[in-house]
């Protein structure tokens, strides 16, 4: 599964920790303590099956002036209707999230974080 941070803010983030517990870190890279997502930017980590018939599951925590942004992700081989994904982020700021299923073999967790509307 992809997931993919799009910051659509002025927050520069800076990733604090990441694992997986089911799967592994896929191409081209793990995430590692200190990658940037600059602000206005986007990033991408593949998080991979080692296992036929088993899933994938982790998180992603990345911080910013205003706190953390926690990400996480279980999803399950045989169904996906039964996939969980949370994603907490600290005021101001807010997110979007959305998965392509289209295609089983490349499912695509998109978060978008944006700043919560009534915000200066």
């Amino acid at each position: 599964m992809d997931v993919v941070l799009q910051n659509n803010t002025n927050e520069l983030l800076t990733l604090e920790s990441a694992e997986v517990m089911r799967g592994e870190w896929g191409p081209p890279a793990a995430p590692r303590r200190g990658d940037v997502v600059e602000k206005q930017s986007s990033a991408k980590w593949l998080n991979q099956s080692t296992v036929d018939g088993v899933g994938v599951m982790g998180f992603l925590r990345l911080g910013c002036t205003k706190g953390y942004i926690d990400i996480s992700w279980n999803l399950p081989y045989f169904d996906v209707g039964q996939r969980t994904q949370e994603v907490k982020v600290p005021p101001p700021l807010d997110y979007l999230i959305d998965f392509n299923t289209e295609n089983f073999d490349q499912v695509v967790m998109m978060v978008t974080l944006v700043r919560r509307r009534n915000e200066p």
